[in-house]
């Protein structure tokens, strides 16, 4: 356990440069939100651009070589992995706390409610409970796309290595959250609560427990599949 401690204490040294990055770009996720007057997305944008943060480490790694000098540390290659893991999602859980406090500052700073999609837009519905349902919807939204993008992308820089990957690896999945974004845009602002809408404003609390759920289970899937390939790997 202490090595996959140290692990992770080398990926945030390696790291840093794009750690200090995080700042302008969360800055950048709360203007948007607060332009588009929609809080919400600031929160997903926050989480999303993290996943940019945590991929720096390969970069890092990849350009500067270290992957061989981990070959010489004591540490084996199911720690390292391990490691990258865990360091991902001590970023997501920092990054998913920080979204929440930048969406609720760009709601108090456009005067609006947590669930209004846009300029001269009412919110989705005045029922009671439903901001809180959008809040922690957007959150475990958030949360679940960061852990499918680590899922899917960690693997395959495991594999390719960073530089071959990156672009055709993480390109479609933040096409998503624009069309995601310009889809959200055209919603109907007045819809009914539904029987759906009803369950989740009695249940809130499942949209970020079901989220951190079905994340750890799609990261556990990955941490096996890299497990696999980087112990295959030449350094």
């Amino acid at each position: 356990m202490n090595r996959i401690v140290n692990a992770v204490k080398l990926d945030v040294l390696a790291g840093r440069s794009y750690l200090k990055m995080a700042a302008p770009l969360f800055l950048l996720a709360l203007l948007i939100g607060t332009l588009a007057k929609m809080p919400a997305f600031t929160i997903v944008l926050t989480v999303v651009l993290s996943v940019f943060v945590v991929g720096g480490v390969f970069a890092v790694h990849e350009r500067s070589h270290t992957e061989r000098l981990y070959g010489i540390l004591p540490l084996r290659r199911d720690e390292v992995v391990w490691g990258r893991y865990a360091y991902a999602l001590i970023v997501s859980l920092l990054s998913t706390v920080l979204a929440v406090l930048l969406g609720l500052l760009a709601a108090t700073i456009d005067g609006i409610s947590m669930s209004q999609l846009g300029p001269n837009r009412g919110a989705v519905a005045a029922a009671p409970g439903l901001v809180g349902v959008v809040l922690w919807g957007a959150v475990g939204l958030a949360f679940l796309y960061f852990c499918f993008s680590v899922s899917v992308a960690f693997p395959i820089y495991f594999h390719f290595g960073f530089a071959k990957a990156y672009l055709y690896t993480m390109l479609p999945l933040y096409l998503v959250v624009l069309a995601s974004l310009l889809i959200t845009r055209y919603l109907n602002p007045t819809v009914n609560v539904g029987g759906v809408m009803d369950f989740f404003i009695a249940n809130t609390y499942l949209l970020p427990v079901g989220a951190l759920v079905i994340g750890l289970c799609l990261m556990a899937i990955s941490v096996t599949i890299s497990r696999g390939i980087y112990a295959r790997k030449e350094l």
